[in-house]
């Protein structure tokens, strides 16, 4: 599979081909890689935004931007109540 979508309760992110190419936010914007990948991963991304005309207003990032932001995502929710709990209280310092 080409594509999939990971939802969070704050934040959707799209992968094509194991590559974080777009993520939809509930508190901010939303973004997408300004990289090109094929018109398979172009047309995933207008799906995700719906539409073209919607995905071409989304902010564009850098590749890496997006990497970051996604992994860390990833890593938050997958991680133990215990320490989730530890990163909020240390954001909130």
């Amino acid at each position: 599979m080409s594509k999939k979508i990971i939802y969070y309760p704050e934040v959707t992110i799209l992968k094509s081909y194991d590559t974080f190419v777009a993520i939809k936010r509930t508190a901010a914007e939303d973004m997408v890689t300004d990289q090109h990948y094929s018109k398979t991963t172009t047309r995933q991304i207008n799906e995700f935004f719906g539409g073209a005309e919607k995905a071409v207003m989304v902010k564009k990032v850098t590749q890496e931007t997006l990497d970051i932001i996604a992994k860390f995502l990833e890593e938050y929710h997958n991680c133990p109540d215990e320490v989730k709990a530890k990163i909020l209280n240390y954001i909130e310092e």
